[in-house]
This record gives C-alpha cells, structure tokens and sequence, in this order.
C-alpha cells in the first residue's frame, strides 16, 4: 500500500447551509469542520509543527503514541519532509489506522497497554533513544496550544464575530484549552469585545474533564483505569488522565461553560445524519459537539467543532 504525501498547510472551513441547519433544527449553527485536513482531523494542526520543530532541532526520529489519529497524521508529515516516524499504539485499539500509519512508512510499536500507558512507554523510549516525543505533555507540548488556537483565529476571521458558544469534544483536553487559548488572544487584542461559553462534550464511558466539572471539582480529578473500556465511537475520547484537563477544566469555569457526557448510540446517530444530509463524514467522537451545541446553546449563535471525519 503506497500513499503519497504533499506538504499540504492545515486549515477548515465554516459551514452553515440549510441542509445541516434543517437537520440540527437551529438556523444560527455553524460548522467547523477539520476533517478536510490532509489526515482527516484536528491532529494536522500540530503535527505539521511538530516535525518542522523536530527536525529544526536535528532530530532523525519523531515519535508519537496514539490511538490512530495522531499517528497517522505524524507519519504523514514525517514522510513529507524527509524524518523517520516511530508510532506507539495499544494493541487492541480498533480504531488505530494502523495499515495508513505503516504506508506512511512509520516504524509501529504495539503493546498490551492503555493509551495513558502507551504515552508513558514512548515517553521514555525517546529519552533512551534520542527521539522527538511530540506524544501529550511532552516537553514539546507549547506547541500544541499554538497549532490549536489556530482554529480561534480561523473562527474569528470566518464569521467576524465571536460566537455565543463553541462546543467542542474534549480527551485530553489539548485542543479545547488551545482554542479557548486562541480567543483569550482575541480578547485581549481587543479582537472580541466577549469571550465565547465554551461547552465540553465526551464519552460517557469517562473522562476526568467532564467528571470534574459536572461533580463541582475544580481540580481535576483522574478515573479508575480498571473502568475505562475502549469503543469504536468513544476511542478519541475517552481517559482516566486527560494530560491538559486542568487547562480544559479552568477554561470551561472561566467561561461560564458547560459539559456533556454523549453515548456511543448518539455519538454514532449523529454522526450518520451528517452523512445522510450533507455527506458530511464525521467521526462519532466528533460529533458529540453537536450533541453539546443542542443541549446547552439554544437559539444563540453556536460553533461546533467537529474535530474529524470518519476514515
């Protein structure tokens, strides 16, 4: 399997047509759909930073552990511009894109680990081997919030206000703090005169972001390893360590936000109508954003990021 790769930049457009607003039954949605970039999600963002970061700094290796789609995408710019990929997987994930990260040409670790595990495993193969960790709460993690708040400015710059709400899925919690991060900017700049309420949604099946804030914590708070059961749908999602959850919990207080557990039934129902509607493919985790958008944003202006597309 050959696939071949372009050094192609990372950017979404926003979608309002009366198709999807008849289908969510709100006419002041709007969609910020990142399954357009090269690999399909959010991940593009970052990973394109990443491996410019790593190979600036005289790294031959970039290594990344995933539950697929942060894989794929680091093999794909890796292979773009000339680096070797290393890709930690747990093994039994079934939604890892694992044929995809091999034809990128990226070596693939597999062990009988959680993904939280897994992060921890490659974190410290890097260090014995003198690989570029850009695996969650690396040293090398600023640059994830800078990738992400890219979608803020995007926002902005697309709809020329900032929206009463953005709902957005959370498991580690990276890209929710990074675009709150990005309007914060906003804000400050003088952009925006207000900041958006921003709302979380994830999978019921747990994740310290949203168990903390619907329980009142405002310290994170992480879950029982022993009741986390991957799915298809929740995969993305679903944590007993969100590695940026306090940055996402603080977020969701200061904006006055709310949050969302979503089932896999819904997650999946969603994500078919997409489809149905507007051939619009979107992957069940991502669309529990708009599962959050429907519960808590009324009829006010919403934007729902939808972080990837069902490969």
């Amino acid at each position: 399997m050959e696939i071949e790769t372009e050094d192609k930049p990372p950017g979404s457009p926003l979608i309002r047509d009366s198709a999807i607003g008849n289908y969510l039954e709100r006419s002041n949605f709007f969609i910020k759909y990142e399954g357009v970039n090269p690999t399909g999600t959010q991940k593009d963002r970052i990973s394109r930073k990443h491996v410019e970061n790593a190979i600036k700094q005289g790294y031959k290796e970039i290594s990344v552990a995933t539950c697929g789609n942060f894989g794929a995408s680091i093999a794909y710019y890796a292979r773009g511009m000339g680096i070797k990929a290393i890709v930690g997987i747990p093994a039994e994930y079934s939604n890892s894109r694992h044929a995809e990260i091999a034809a990128y040409g990226a070596d693939i670790i597999e062990k009988p680990l959680k993904y939280e595990e897994m992060v921890e495993y490659i974190r410290e193969e890097a260090k014995n081997n003198n690989w570029y960790d850009a695996s969650p709460g690396s040293p090398n993690k600023s640059i994830d919030v800078s990738g992400y708040s890219e979608i803020s400015f995007e926002i902005y710059n697309q709809l020329g206000f900032a929206p009463e709400y953005i709902s957005i899925p959370v498991g580690n919690g990276t890209t929710f703090y990074g675009i709150y991060y990005g309007f914060l900017k906003l804000y400050r700049n003088r952009k925006i005169d207000k900041m958006p309420k921003f709302i979380a949604t994830s999978t019921e099946g747990g994740n310290p972001i949203v168990y903390s804030f619907i329980n009142g914590f405002r310290n994170i708070v992480e879950l029982n390893p022993e009741n986390i059961v991957e799915t298809y749908a929740n995969e993305p999602l679903i944590a007993y360590r969100s590695y940026d959850g306090q940055k996402a919990l603080d977020a969701l207080y200061k904006t006055h936000g709310k949050a969302l557990y979503v089932s896999d039934m819904k997650m999946e129902e969603i994500s078919r109508g997409f489809r149905k509607i507007d051939n619009l493919s979107v992957l069940p985790a991502s669309a529990s954003a708009a599962a959050g958008a429907l519960k808590f944003a009324g009829n006010n202006s919403c934007v729902i990021v939808l972080t990837g597309s069902d490969k």
